[in-house]
């Protein structure tokens, strides 16, 4: 009963956050593409972590939030929305959770030199677990597109290289430049000293002829 208590308050919450972040966004689908992804690599990922199932939670909601500021500024959209999660009230996010989503939304884009949490977090806040989410948070990020098509994703993880196939239908030098930075994917290969390397894969579309 209990179990079951805390699972219904976990999806009212994810619902909250959905909703408050749609309520300045327009619509969440970048953002739940984005939670979809960031699920995918932990569980592919496993063998090299003990990421709990409240940290699963936790990247989910950052995932859900993470760009929220982009209502403000898209420039300024880390720091915008992490002052934006620090201050409503109203978000149903415990104070470590909140904190957490700060840092995450506020570090979710920039150099692996700058993602210290000084500002932030606590010294109760597990931050190396922190970073570890953030890792994974900027490589779903950076395999989907508010702009573009979303690529069909597959994975493939032997020993220490990850191989993630993004196909397309159609063609254009924007996908390939969208989806071909590698820059995102730096502190993942750090945190789990591993190779990751992404291939384009363009599926031409079939003309019936009569």
């Amino acid at each position: 009963m209990n179990r079951l208590g805390r699972d219904g308050r976990t999806v009212s919450r994810l619902w909250s956050v959905r909703k408050w972040v749609a309520s300045r966004m327009g619509n969440t689908r970048h953002e739940r593409r984005v939670a979809a992804i960031a699920s995918a690599l932990v569980k592919i990922f496993q063998p090299l972590h003990t990421l709990t199932r409240a940290d699963l939670r936790l990247l989910r909601l950052a995932a859900l939030v993470h760009d929220v500021g982009r209502c403000v500024s898209d420039k300024h959209h880390p720091s915008i929305g992490a002052r934006m999660i620090l201050d409503n009230a109203a978000l149903p996010l415990r104070k470590r959770e909140r904190r957490a989503l700060a840092y995450l939304t506020l570090h979710h884009r920039g150099q692996d030199r700058d993602v210290r949490g000084g500002a932030i977090l606590r010294s109760r806040d597990d931050a190396s677990r922190l970073l570890m989410l953030l890792a994974f948070l900027r490589a779903a990020d950076a395999l989907d597109s508010r702009s573009l098509p979303a690529p069909r994703l597959q994975f493939a993880l032997r020993g220490r290289r990850l191989r993630i196939a993004c196909r397309f239908r159609g063609d254009s030098d924007k996908v390939r430049r969208a989806f071909s930075r590698r820059k995102k994917f730096r502190l993942l290969e750090k945190m789990f000293d591993c190779r990751v390397e992404v291939a384009i894969e363009i599926q031409r579309r079939l003309r019936l002829v009569a």
